[in-house]
C-alpha cells in the first residue's frame, strides 16, 4: 500500500493538483480576510464597509470555484492513483465549503440593519472569524508539508481541530447572547443572527474536516 499511495505526488499531474489546491485555499484565505473586515464594518454600523467587504467576498469565492473546477480537471488527466484522487477531491471539496459558509454568513448579515444586532453578538462573529482565518492559515502549510514533511502537516491538522473546538465554545456563548437579546429585538433579527453564528460554526466545522482528509493523507505518506 505504502508503494502506491501518494505515487500520484511524483507525476505531473499531481504536482499541478497539489498546487492548484494551494491555489485554492489562498483564495479561501482571502474570502475569510474580508469575511472578518465584513464583521468589523458591521460591528461599527458601517454599511459601506459592508457592502464593499462583501462584494470582496463574493469575487474571491467566485474565483475560488472555478480553481475548484480547474482541480477536479487536473485530477482526471493522466493517472492518479484512485485512492489518491479520492482523498484529493475530499480535500478539495471540504475546503470549498468553508468559503461558501463563510460567505453565508456575511450573506445573512446584510439582510438586516446591523444597529439592531446586539453589539455582543457582533463581537463573537468577530472572534470566530478570527479563528477561521487562523485555521485556513494551518490548512495552507499543512497542504504545503504533506509531501515533504507529513509528519508536520499532521501536528499543524491536529492544531486546526483544537481551534474548531474553541470555535464550538465560542458558539455556545455567543447563541447564549443571542437568546438573551432576543427579548429586546425583532424575530428577524433573532432569527438572522443565530444564523449568522451558525454558519461561522460550520465554516470551522469545514475546516476540521479538512484536517481530517489532510491527517489521512499525513498518516499514509509517513
Amino acid at each position: 500500500m505504502m508503494a502506491s499511495t501518494w505515487r500520484w505526488v511524483s507525476s505531473s499531474v499531481g504536482r499541478e493538483a497539489l498546487q492548484s489546491v494551494v491555489n485554492h485555499l489562498n483564495l479561501i484565505y482571502e474570502v475569510s480576510k474580508s469575511s472578518l473586515e465584513f464583521f468589523k464594518c458591521f460591528k461599527d454600523n458601517d454599511l459601506g464597509g459592508t457592502r464593499k467587504f462583501f462584494s470582496e467576498i463574493f469575487n474571491y469565492e467566485r474565483e475560488a470555484d472555478n480553481v475548484k473546477r480547474k482541480v477536479l480537471e487536473e485530477l482526471s488527466k493522466g493517472f492518479i492513483h484512485p485512492i489518491d484522487r479520492d482523498e484529493i477531491i475530499r480535500l478539495v471539496l471540504a475546503v470549498d465549503d468553508i468559503a461558501a459558509y463563510i460567505k453565508a454568513a456575511s450573506r445573512r448579515a446584510t439582510l438586516i440593519d446591523p444597529k439592531l444586532v446586539d453589539y455582543e453578538v457582533k463581537l463573537y462573529a468577530i472572534v470566530m472569524s478570527e479563528k477561521v482565518l487562523q485555521a485556513i492559515k494551518l490548512l495552507k502549510e499543512a497542504v504545503v508539508m504533506l509531501h515533504s514533511e507529513p509528519s508536520k502537516a499532521l501536528s499543524i491538522a491536529n492544531e486546526i481541530e483544537r481551534i474548531e473546538e474553541e470555535v464550538d465554545e465560542i458558539r455556545l456563548k455567543a447563541l447564549d447572547r443571542v437568546l438573551r437579546s432576543c427579548n429586546q429585538s425583532e424575530i428577524s433579527t433573532c432569527i438572522v443572527s443565530k444564523e449568522i453564528i451558525d454558519s461561522l460554526e460550520n465554516s470551522a466545522d469545514r475546516c476540521e474536516d479538512s484536517a481530517d482528509v489532510i491527517r489521512v493523507i499525513a498518516v499514509l505518506r509517513i
